[in-house]
């Protein structure tokens, strides 16, 4: 091989007489099936010749990185007086020496482990050796490995994966956190600023970067609050702690609430129990005059509606029984309260008309990947009325493919529900899981996040997906969140000619009382009654 790149016996000698000649060669021909041309050949040749010159390979001792760099430095500093070589330096000869060293020692296996080569996760990530170098040695490995592998497993990408590791440098370079402490949020903010603002950095557009800050603070809050160094804001400290904490308790074991049930009438009751301690110090104390100030204010101040503030009345009620078994408070003082009067069926169900939800579904049916999961989910609500809590914990075992059948339980009966799976319904949910759906996600729930770390939609997520698609097309009703949607289900089947019990049947009602609220809003039959002509009875 040497005879056809070499023409000079010269140079032909050097080369065979040189150490590891079956090596050598076995790399040289890799390259020449690889289609390099013979000029690129004959400089590969010529390194390798450098390499073993340069490099203590008569020893069957493993070549450390720090060897390969000072031999690389070296020969760049070798034949300084060359009529070809313009600088006493060659930074291109040395980057060449280095990576034709490093590439073929590795597959000679003369070169010891490279830092973050034996790191599953920097290995995936990093190909170039600086950047694996640079990251397997500087500080916090074990706690960047730990963020990194969390989201590794939550379905990140390679190319997300590369860019967190990146921005966790970044974080301790700003934050000077190079061990362990405790991070404030100002500190970070400030932090956050000073990287948005880095005129260094080539790609940026703007004098600012939004983009920048916003990934800075994103990476800065979840590395550090799960390595317990994020400062936690001091919590708000609730008057009468010690009969909340009980209070909760109770509600918990005794009478057996959910845990959204629970939450729900903590918060209103601790905007009660502040309320109240603004006015009274002591429990013992309150009176129903108190407890109406703060209902008034409620009504008056924070602008709750009649039903509003009977919900809220009902929570503190059931606090209040309980204070009087406990002897925290005086006798019939829950009984004593007073809420406005609700009428049953006062206002009627707001909802879009059926023309606007078809049109919200025709905008929604594109080939984005977020318009291909919102539109399956938006075709479950408006078809078959599904509450959000239903659509947020619909599995993949609820989908009976064989039988066109969909599974549910419903939320607030929590009886088993089946409906027929219909064509457009179930090709648009089968062009989410194909298309859209991550393949590497363990989660059984059928929707869940578009980015990692992948999880369920929260009933806000579902919120935001239905009123982002209906505000711009029915502005006019009031609200425009998933239950808009049954509303509209509901109405659009009975001036379709259902029967209450069909309808009730279909949403999953309990009993006809909730269903007939709708026939209050069947429009097209109203008007055609409005129509009908009395002739000769008047």
């Amino acid at each position: 091989m040497f005879e056809k790149m070499f023409k000079r016996p010269y140079y032909i000698k050097r080369h065979l007489s040189a150490p590891l000649l079956e090596e050598r060669l076995k790399y040289i021909q890799h390259w020449a099936e690889l289609g390099r041309s013979k000029q690129t050949i004959q400089t590969i040749a010529q390194y390798l010749l450098r390499i073993v010159e340069f490099l203590p390979l008569e020893t069957q001792a493993l070549i450390t990185i720090k060897q390969v760099e000072e031999a690389a430095n070296n020969w760049g500093k070798y034949q300084y007086n060359h009529p070809q070589k313009r600088a006493p330096f060659s930074k291109c000869g040395k980057e060449r020496f280095t990576w034709y060293a490093i590439n073929w020692l590795k597959k000679i296996n003369r070169l010891e482990c490279l830092p973050g080569e034996d790191i599953p996760v920097l290995n995936k990530i990093f190909e170039r050796r600086i950047a694996l170098q640079r990251h397997a040695t500087a500080p916090l490995l074990k706690e960047r490995l730990m963020y990194l592998q969390y989201w590794a497993e939550n379905g990140a990408v390679n190319n997300s994966l590369r860019k967190i590791a990146q921005y966790l440098l970044v974080i301790m370079d700003y934050l000077n956190f190079y061990h362990l402490r405790v991070v404030s949020i100002r500190e970070i903010e400030k932090a956050a600023d000073c990287w948005a603002k880095n005129e260094k950095i080539k790609k940026r557009k703007n004098a600012y970067s939004k983009i920048a800050r916003a990934r800075f603070m994103n990476d800065a809050l979840g590395w550090l609050n799960m390595l317990g160094c994020l400062e936690k804001k001091p919590t708000r400290r609730i008057p009468f702690d010690e009969l909340f904490k009980q209070y909760v308790t109770y509600m918990r074991v005794e009478q057996g609430l959910s845990e959204s049930t629970i939450k729900s009438r903590t918060l209103q009751l601790q905007g009660f129990l502040i309320e109240i301690n603004k006015k009274c110090k002591a429990f013992n104390k309150i009176t129903l005059l108190l407890i109406d100030d703060v209902l008034n204010k409620k009504y008056k101040v924070d602008g709750y509606s009649r039903r509003s503030i009977q919900s809220y009345a009902s929570v503190i009620r059931s606090f209040l029984r309980y204070a009087e078994t406990q002897s925290w408070c005086q006798k019939s003082l829950a009984d004593s309260i007073k809420t406005p009067r609700v009428y049953r069926h006062e206002s009627l169900p707001y909802s879009p008309s059926w023309k606007d939800v078809k049109e919200v579904l025709a905008r929604s049916k594109t080939d984005r990947q977020t318009d291909v999961r919102d539109y399956a989910i938006l075709m479950l609500l408006a078809v078959y009325g599904l509450r959000c809590s239903e659509i947020k914990h619909l599995c993949l075992e609820d989908l009976d493919w064989k039988n066109e059948l969909l599974h549910l339980r419903r939320a607030k009966s929590l009886k088993p529900q089946t409906f027929p799976l219909s064509e457009p319904i179930g090709n648009a949910i089968l062009d989410y899981l194909k298309q859209v759906r991550p393949n590497n996600c363990k989660l059984r729930e059928v929707f869940i996040s578009r980015r990692a770390p992948y999880r369920p939609l929260s009933n806000p997520s579902i919120y935001q997906i239905v009123s982002r698609k209906l505000k711009p097309i029915a502005p006019y009703i009031k609200h425009s969140g998933p239950h808009a949607l049954r509303h509209a289900c509901a109405t659009h089947l009975i001036n379709e000619g259902l029967s209450l019990k069909e309808i009730s049947d279909h949403l999953g009602h309990q009993g006809l009382e909730t269903t007939r609220i709708y026939a209050k809003v069947d429009l097209t039959n109203l008007r055609k009654v409005a129509e009908f002509g009395v002739g000769d009875l008047l």
